[in-house]
């Protein structure tokens, strides 16, 4: 009797093991939507959780996925504009230079005055990437007025993509280039 209750416990121990094991796993291996991962990103709760969601959003930018790039790109702006963190916006603007889409230039280069050095920080490096250009910043915290010095060339390079330059430009990146 002793071993049969012993048994079945072990049965059940089994059971309820393998039920929790294959929930996690369930779990884990749906794939959450941009959407999903731009409202925890922006959703009120801790900074290191929506951070952590910004980050996999971003890392989704440019890659290929059922959702395609507009959902993609809808929560990265969402997460730029509407981001509580530093960590939540510097991820946005690096998801966005990986998307590769020099339309989205203008998010990015406004991004280079944000408050917050990290922001501003990945900003000029995002749109570096996405203008195929340096600005000679690199590996160094920029003040406010360098930040408006460095939006400002930005801004001329981005009128220049538009006018004769766009052709030049084309002819001499790598077209397709990622982070």
């Amino acid at each position: 009797m002793d071993s049969t209750r012993v048994l079945l416990a072990g049965i059940a121990a089994t059971l309820l093991a393998t039920c929790g094991i294959t929930a996690a796993i369930r779990s884990r291996s749906v794939a959450e939507s941009p959407l999903d991962l731009a409202r925890q990103a922006v959703a009120a709760g801790s900074g290191p959780a929506q951070a952590r969601a910004a980050t996999r959003l971003a890392a989704l930018a440019g890659q290929p996925h059922p959702q395609g790039d507009a959902d993609v790109i809808a929560g990265l702006r969402d997460a730029l504009d509407h981001g509580q963190t530093s960590e939540v916006r510097a991820a946005a603007v690096v998801g966005l230079a990986r998307t590769g889409d020099r339309g989205l230039l203008p998010l990015v280069v406004a991004a280079i005055e944000d408050h917050d050095p990290l922001v501003a920080g990945r900003a000029v490096a995002a749109a570096q990437h996405l203008l195929g250009v340096r600005y000679g910043v690199e590996d160094r915290p920029l003040d406010r007025e360098e930040c408006r010095r460095v939006a400002a060339m930005a801004r001329a390079d981005m009128a220049a993509l538009d006018g004769p330059g766009r052709a030049w430009w084309e002819s001499h990146t790598v077209q397709g280039a990622r982070w």
